[in-house]
């Protein structure tokens, strides 16, 4: 039997997780003087009110040593493990998870980079379950993945800059607010790590910016906000409803710590 790890980036509810028979380990962050663990969808408070009460903020990747557990579990139950995680170029999950692989002995163990994170991640973690439950090995699942996080599977925008630069995971994109003369920047993941595509007016305009980059055909469409459901995040889920009618359109809370990075108000929209 093959069991699926990942991390809490992916946005998984507890019976999700539960149905698709999936470990999702926690990433952590810290307001202030508390810890907290970033807990399933659904599960984690008013994080927004934490995140924006002044304090220091800072997130933690999923420790090595919480990785190693769960391998071992498995592999002494007599299971193969296949690990996806959040971009490597995002977080230090990846690397974890590696870690923890070496420390098990690698064999038995596959951790997969899956350059993405929030919907586009559970969409890698869901296919990977469709292969595993059809008899695919894990060689055939990961070359599957890897051809799906070839193509741009999340785009995104941001009420302001501010947070992404400050976690230094803009590279070259040029660090100025967002919303300055009402424009919001839509960006995407490339090869894990965060590129600007274009630029809409307002948030509707923004909103069809980021359905016109989904392609034709998708079936399967997510839209992540971060914080509390504002109008971008109604925008969005209408230009992607009206785009593509027949789709099968969810909209889910995309948790604390990506919502530390991209900032509250933030909003993405992932497919499949």
């Amino acid at each position: 039997m093959l069991a699926l790890v990942t991390d809490s980036t992916c946005g998984l509810t507890r019976n999700e997780a539960a149905e698709l028979g999936v470990d999702v380990l926690p990433m952590g962050y810290s307001a202030g003087v508390a810890r907290h663990a970033e807990g399933f969808v659904g599960e984690n408070g008013d994080y927004a009110k934490a995140l924006s009460s002044g304090g220091l903020v800072t997130t933690e990747a999923v420790r090595p040593s919480a990785f190693e557990r769960v391998f071992r579990r498995h592999l002494e139950a007599g299971n193969n493990v296949l690990c996806v995680t959040i971009s490597s170029r995002l977080s230090g999950t990846f690397r974890s998870a590696e870690q923890a692989a070496e420390a098990v002995g690698g064999k038995g163990v596959t951790v997969f980079d899956s350059w993405e994170t929030a919907g586009a991640l559970e969409f890698l973690v869901r296919r990977a379950r469709a292969l595993a439950n059809a008899g695919e090995g894990v060689e055939k699942i990961v070359e599957e993945l890897t051809a799906l996080r070839g193509t741009t599977r999340i785009v995104f925008s941001v009420p302001d800059m501010a947070a992404l630069s400050r976690s230094g995971r803009l590279g070259a994109i040029r660090r100025a607010v967002a919303t300055k003369l009402n424009r919001y920047p839509v960006m995407a993941l490339d090869e894990g790590a965060i590129v600007k595509l274009a630029d809409g007016r307002g948030a509707r305009g923004m909103a069809h910016v980021m359905a016109d980059q989904v392609p034709e055909g998708a079936t399967e469409l997510l839209v992540s906000h971060f914080g509390p459901r504002g109008v971008e995040a109604r925008e969005v889920l209408l230009a992607a409803r009206e785009r593509f009618p027949e789709a099968h359109l969810r909209v889910k809370d995309g948790g604390p710590v990506l919502s530390k990075h991209l900032g509250l108000g933030a909003v993405a929209l992932s497919w499949a």
